[in-house]
């Protein structure tokens, strides 16, 4: 009836494939920000526990204040 002039909202049919591929690129990027945000934490952490290991070996701290500080990472 319409001949094609008003096909509804994604064109005359060839068009389709590009919101699909919006949303699958739009999800893929926010797992990889995810991903990338959750890997930037580990080593935070864990050169925190390096630094502390290294200022109770240099004698800096002592083994009260070594054990508080560990304790309060490990949280």
């Amino acid at each position: 009836m319409y001949d094609g002039v008003c096909s509804g909202i994604i064109g005359s049919g060839f068009l389709w494939p590009i919101p699909v591929v919006l949303v699958f690129l739009i999800g893929l990027s926010m797992i990889m920000i995810a991903k990338n945000n959750r890997q930037k934490k580990r080593p935070i952490e864990s050169s925190s526990l390096e630094i502390l290991n290294e200022r109770y070996a240099r004698g800096e701290i002592d083994d009260q204040e070594y054990s508080r500080r560990k304790k309060n990472l490990d949280l």
